[in-house]
């Protein structure tokens, strides 16, 4: 630490800036994470709407352009089921689900990270608190007597550097839990969404096909024979 540190806030180098530099990545983190789940469920709401009056209208330009212009990456799930209009109801289903399990992927590619910060920060104070320790038994040995003095510096440093590893962890298991439950939100709010689009693009479909004309049966007078 600087020399000018008072004695009783030292902490051991390696823990003090593995600390910081885990509550910095965790902050990083955090900002991302907030970003990605700011209303993130209003939004595929409202998306979901807005497709759903088009394939009501049959229009499925406009459900495709509504997607192309979206930035939610929620919209990859519609146009695979779009991309499969043609095929069967199997096909489209399988193709968004495919995309709905890509996303719910992307949705919780950060929280290992930040499970990871809380999981680690409490050894990395133990550590400091071992160092801590040490340098009070180091400082006895060195002052040949025994004394609050004496043990103060190592004392400070293990406290310090415990409490700091704990904080960071507490505050990561929370991070790490609210955003967790925002991502379980997320995923069950797309699925409903997908689902009810899908429920209307095969309603499109099976209208559509009961809409075409039926093959006409050859007339009496095509099967009588020439006289």
């Amino acid at each position: 630490m600087d020399p000018t540190t008072p004695a009783a806030f030292a902490i051991d180098p390696i823990a003090f800036w593995t600390i910081i530099s885990a509550s910095t990545v965790l902050l990083a983190l955090a900002a991302e994470q907030l970003v990605t789940y700011w209303r993130l469920v209003e939004r595929v709401r409202d998306l979901g709407a807005s497709l759903g009056k088009e394939l009501y209208a049959s229009d499925l330009a406009a459900a495709r352009s509504i997607c192309e212009r979206s930035s939610l990456d929620v919209v990859n799930v519609f146009l695979a089921a779009l991309n499969k209009v043609g095929s069967t109801k199997e096909a489209r289903f399988k193709a968004a689900e495919r995309e709905r399990a890509r996303l719910g992927l992307r949705l919780r590619r950060r929280l290992w990270a930040i499970g990871t910060v809380g999981a680690v920060a409490p050894f990395v104070g133990l550590f400091g608190t071992v160092v801590g320790i040490i340098k009070a038994f180091r400082d006895i040995s060195a002052a040949g007597a025994m004394g609050f003095p004496v043990v103060a510096r190592g004392v400070s440093e293990a406290l310090i550097a415990t409490a700091g590893g704990i904080g960071v962890a507490v505050i990561a298991v929370m991070l790490y839990n609210y955003f967790q439950s925002h991502a379980n939100e997320a995923t069950v709010e797309i699925r409903l969404v997908t689902d009810e689009f899908l429920e209307q693009l095969d309603a499109r479909a099976m209208a559509s096909q009961s809409q075409l004309p039926m093959p006409s049966s050859p007339s009496s007078a095509s099967l009588r024979p020439e006289s």
